[in-house]
């Protein structure tokens, strides 16, 4: 069941579409708190490719992205704190928050994709959708509430 009709899917990606998916996730990327694997595993399911494959490559994306992300937030992270050269000790002021955030956010994400990777599995991708749904709207709804 579901809103399309339930197909194999390929089980190959070509070219064109790895560059639509690329594309969204690129589009995602501003929008905090938006599901990049939900928008990329979505584009190419719906671009006919299987699900297995359409996590995987969903997966492979994040992969490669975060190591630049890291890399540049960390450059602005110094650029704010000023410093021109950096001691352990202010280092480890700077780093021990993020860094503590980061171990939390992987073990979060390590679950949320279990999670995740399960309702595909299992062909409940659109609960996954509803939950996309109210989670936004709670925090919209927190945002107008306390700011």
């Amino acid at each position: 069941s579901g809103v399309r009709k339930r197909r194999a899917g390929k089980d190959s990606l070509s070219l064109r579409m790895a560059a639509v998916i690329g594309m969204i996730q690129g589009l995602c990327l501003p929008f905090r708190g938006f599901s990049r694997s939900g928008a990329t595993i979505s584009t190419a399911m719906l671009g006919g490719v299987s699900r297995k494959l359409a996590e995987d490559f969903s997966f492979a994306l994040a992969v490669v992205l975060t190591p630049p992300v890291i890399l540049l937030e960390l450059v602005r992270l110094l650029k704010a704190s000023g410093a021109g050269e950096v001691s352990v000790e202010h280092g480890i002021q700077l780093l021990l928050p993020g860094g503590m955030g980061m171990i939390c956010s992987f073990g979060a994400g390590l679950l949320s994709l279990r999670w995740l990777s399960s309702w595909l599995e299992q062909g409940r991708w659109k609960y996954f959708g509803v939950y996309c749904l109210f989670a936004s709207s709670f925090v919209l709804a927190l945002h107008f509430f306390y700011f």
